[in-house]
């Protein structure tokens, strides 16, 4: 059960003030990723107050006793998800809270949130707006398996509402990062070290090359260039190397590029919400960085960097 200070603060990112006044404000950082949103909606949304234009996403999974953080860049985006919005005779400041702070649940009977079970057939599911779940939600998924290997346990002993949390940078939901750009210093100034306050958790996992682009914006002097790899980069970094196949990981290997030193070169130690956090750049589905699942690529991961994250547990 989460304490009042999760409560509290997941109400507050929840009702971020920046939302309504930057709707009509196109010099707002936030203007694009909150109006793309209500652009989804039939009519437009040119009101928050009051509309069903979905909330900021605080965090997903047990923030105060989590230890392990996955980082991503902004949630995305489901208009058929029972997700809170700013029409206050559906979603009340508790409920907006619970939601907040106590996403997963084991229970379907409150009629919102999102699904944890040793199950496979019904864990990581949205609730959507008939009561109903939705289809697996892939990264979800994913991030379940990722905590698994991390922890050295099996994915149906592995808890969303415990043993990890998900959260952004940017809280404002969009689909394909729609508004990132604009919004993220502002959003990140406002609200990650605040998360990061309440959360015991000393090891981050910066998942996909988009993240860790996103996060480099923000913490780009204290990163080593070769932090991380991705290509394009504006800001001079992740030139360093992450196997993109399972031939390329086997050249690596063959040609000692992936050795235990090479892997340690996507970890750095950041001072981070009071307390120094060690930032993990891994690859993610999806995310354009190469291998994502240690668990089929036992090669992946040196059994001494499992080790050292495991340290940090």
């Amino acid at each position: 059960m989460s304490n009042h200070n999760d409560l509290n603060l997941a109400l507050s990112i929840a009702s971020c003030s920046e939302v309504c006044s930057s709707l009509a404000d196109e010099t707002h950082p936030c203007h694009t990723i909150v109006s793309w949103q209500a652009d989804q909606f039939e009519p437009n949304i040119v009101d928050i107050v009051g509309s069903q234009l979905q909330r900021p996403e605080p965090w997903t999974g047990d923030l105060s006793s989590a230890k392990i953080v996955f980082l991503s860049s902004n949630p995305s985006f489901d208009p058929n998800e029972n997700f809170p919005n700013w029409n206050r005779e559906q979603w009340n400041d508790e409920s907006i809270s619970l939601f907040g702070a106590e996403r997963f649940t084991i229970s379907r009977s409150r009629n919102y949130g999102a699904t944890d079970s040793e199950d496979g057939s019904i864990r990581d599911r949205t609730i959507d707006l008939q009561g109903k779940l939705s289809k697996e939600v892939s990264h979800w998924r994913w991030v379940r398996q990722f905590a698994a290997f991390t922890l050295g346990k099996s994915v149906s002993e592995t808890s969303a509402r415990t043993d990890y949390v998900m959260t952004e940078l940017v809280h404002c939901k969009s689909t394909h990062e729609q508004g990132v750009l604009q919004s993220l210093s502002h959003c990140t100034d406002k609200w990650f070290e605040t998360i990061m306050l309440n959360s015991p958790a000393k090891i981050i996992f910066v998942a996909g090359a988009k993240a860790a682009e996103a996060f480099v914006a923000k913490f780009g002097s204290e990163i080593p260039n070769d932090w991380g790899s991705w290509g394009n980069s504006r800001f001079g970094k992740g030139k360093g190397s992450w196997p993109r196949t399972k031939n390329q990981l086997h050249r690596f290997l063959e040609s000692g590029q992936w050795t235990v030193e090479s892997q340690m070169r996507n970890m750095c130690t950041i001072q981070i919400g009071g307390m120094p956090r060690l930032v993990i750049y891994i690859a993610r589905p999806g995310g354009g960085g190469g291998i994502n699942t240690p668990w089929n690529h036992p090669e992946l991961i040196h059994n001494e960097i499992l080790k050292i994250w495991q340290s940090q547990i």
